[in-house]
Parts: structure tokens; C-alpha cells; sequence
């Protein structure tokens, strides 16, 4: 009887073991890109008091602001990206 517990508890420890092992980190997740909404903009990287402006386009995507691709500090729009 107590070999038939040893074999029971060995196979319920390799089957966690096993189970762990095959979900994957939280570090290995990508994080999904944030969708935008056509038209809105942000502010990405800015160096002193000079920032990029995107500007989300018809496919979703950002991409650098057409009309003022760059702003200064204060004047930039509030959204970070």
C-alpha cells in the first residue's frame, strides 16, 4: 500500500513540474501595440524642450505627425506615447 502512495505522490509531483513548465512566462508574453484612433496625436521622445509628435493613421498605426512633426515644452499635447 505504501509503495502504490510513493508511486502516486512521485507522478503527481512530475505532472506539476510538467505543468509548470509548459505555461509560458510573463516575460515572454509580447505585450499587444496599443490601437489608436485615426486622428489623435501624442507626444513620443522629446530631448530638452523639443519633443516628436505622432499622429495615429487611417490603418491604426503611428507614424510621425504630417503638419507639426515636432513641439516644445509646454506646448506639445498631453498624451504620451
Amino acid at each position: 500500500m505504501k509503495s502504490i502512495a510513493r508511486i502516486l505522490l512521485v507522478g503527481a509531483v512530475a505532472m506539476t513540474a510538467v505543468g509548470f513548465a509548459s505555461v509560458p512566462s510573463q516575460a515572454a508574453k509580447k505585450a499587444e501595440p496599443v490601437a489608436c484612433v485615426p486622428g489623435l496625436v501624442c507626444t513620443a521622445k522629446c530631448k530638452g524642450t523639443a519633443c516628436k509628435v505622432n499622429a495615429c493613421n487611417y490603418q491604426g498605426k503611428w507614424t510621425a505627425a504630417y503638419w507639426t512633426p515636432t513641439c516644445t515644452q509646454p506646448y506639445c499635447p498631453p498624451a504620451k506615447c
